[in-house]
């Protein structure tokens, strides 16, 4: 084998054996669990959060806290699976000669379980599930006399792992909430969640 030949496998072979690495740290692998119980829900009513400020940010909830049993004993764990299957929009307020060009608003979901952000995720340390990043949805341009933009709706659906570990109950609370940021910045943002249903599964080792 010549040398060129050499060096060229093992660059093929590091390349190979980092991304390997990579993606094998990217990931969480969670087997031999068993499905115990579901919970459905479904919000046939539009919830709005929007703010009118340079480089604001607003959550609205979307459902009632809701609460999910782990039927584990004292101080042993569940994983909750939470999907949710949403048609949402994106808009963000244009004023004056400035029009509604350029990108938009990040638009998230925030699901928090007793309190605190997914241990598992995929979410950030706010629990935040970012489905649409400096984007709008929008069916048209506006002119430089109208507040928002026209809005078109979207599937945005998210899936979550949450890992929860029973202690003085085995209830655990679940909220849900739709939200934006103005990112632009520009003169705020509004994100709205039309119908939802949202399911969550509890798995047991």
């Amino acid at each position: 084998m010549k040398l060129s030949h050499r060096l060229e496998f093992v660059v093929v072979w590091t390349a190979a054996s980092l991304f390997t690495t990579i993606g094998a740290a990217a990931q969480t692998v969670i087997s031999n669990e068993t499905l115990v119980s579901t919970t459905f829900l479904v919000n046939k009513t539009s919830v709005t959060a929007n703010c009118g400020r340079t480089g604001c940010s607003v959550t609205k909830s979307m459902f009632a806290p809701i609460e999910v049993t782990c039927p584990a004993a004292n101080g042993q764990t569940c994983t909750f699976h939470i999907s949710m299957d949403t048609d949402a929009s994106i808009s963000f307020a244009c004023h004056g000669q400035y029009g509604c060009y350029g990108g938009g608003p990040t638009a998230f979901y925030q699901f928090l379980v007793d309190g605190v952000a997914p241990t598992i995720g995929p979410t950030d340390a706010n629990g935040h599930f970012i489905f649409g990043k400096n984007v709008f949805t929008s069916s048209d341009d506006c002119g430089q006399n109208c507040l928002w933009r026209r809005l078109t709706r979207q599937s945005f659906p998210a899936s979550l792992l949450a890992a929860v570990t029973n202690s003085s109950s085995n209830n655990h609370t679940i909220s849900v909430s739709v939200g934006c940021t103005d990112t632009i910045p520009a003169f705020g943002c509004e994100a709205t969640a039309f119908t939802t249903t949202l399911r969550v599964d509890v798995f047991e080792p």
